[in-house]
């Protein structure tokens, strides 16, 4: 038989102090089961971080398009307007 390898990188790590809800440390205990703590709040971190990057990235891009965008600034203005009552509407 051959033989096979494993190779781990290791990625640096610090250590921090940080609070949190006492239900959300438990709650998260439990979901981390045997992996444990850290790794369940690294990789939810990192996810949230990506999250993050990516509506940055899209709202600079639909910045970017509304600045190309020819529409007449007052037609914008009332769609602004007619946006902003349907999201009041939705929100209540």
């Amino acid at each position: 038989m051959g033989s096979s390898r494993v190779i781990l990188l290791l990625m640096p790590t610090r250590k921090v102090s940080v609070t949190l809800e006492a239900d959300s440390i438990a709650r998260a205990r439990r979901s981390a089961g045997p992996r444990g703590l850290s790794s369940y709040l690294d990789t939810a971190l990192a996810e949230k971080l990506e999250r993050d990057e990516k509506r940055t990235a899209q709202l600079t891009y639909l910045d970017d398009l509304e600045r190309s965008d020819p529409t007449p600034v007052a037609t914008k203005q009332r769609a602004h307007k007619r946006a902003e009552r349907i999201r009041d509407l939705v929100t209540r």
